[in-house]
């Protein structure tokens, strides 16, 4: 049976190249990156600019990225348990593995329009591995972003 989770961000202030979602592979389940999206969330227009993303999947041993923080994982049903596998946010130390990262995806989007894209083939998290959602570009001025990444846990 599989589970749909949301893990967000919310109004964080960007200024350098960083991991916006890392998701980190659970034991024993599988994990499908469904979708994933971010916006500009600041009250006045932020300065016009292109936003660089980029996903990753990194495998074998992974060191997460530093200064951000946990994100627990929001059940879209209510009566599903908690999630299995755990998420960081806004980490401005980027995660490493030691084996090559693959790159799943890159994109360049204006910061007007934000970004928001369903897989039509979603990756595959298994145990031990971790994706990875990052900005990497260096912004200008004072920009805010919300976003996040759907994932479906099978097993």
């Amino acid at each position: 049976m599989s589970r749909i989770y949301t893990v967000s961000f919310d109004n964080i202030a960007v200024s350098v190249a960083q991991d916006l979602v890392q998701i980190k592979g659970a034991s024993n389940k599988i994990l499908r990156i469904l979708r994933r999206w971010v916006g500009a969330t600041d009250t006045t227009a932020p300065t016009a600019q292109m936003l660089r993303l980029r996903e990753q999947f990194l495998p074998a041993t992974v060191t997460d990225g530093t200064s951000g923080s946990s994100a627990t994982p929001v059940k879209h049903d209510q009566s599903d348990s908690a999630a299995g596998f755990t998420a960081l946010v806004n980490s401005t130390g980027v995660a490493t593995s030691n084996a090559t990262a693959v790159t799943l995806y890159a994109t360049g989007v204006h910061i007007f329009n934000g970004f928001d894209d369903i897989h039509d083939d979603p990756p595959i998290i298994v145990p031990s591995t971790s994706y990875v959602f990052g900005l990497l570009s260096t912004v200008t001025g004072t920009v805010h972003l919300s976003g996040g990444v759907e994932v479906e846990e099978i097993g």
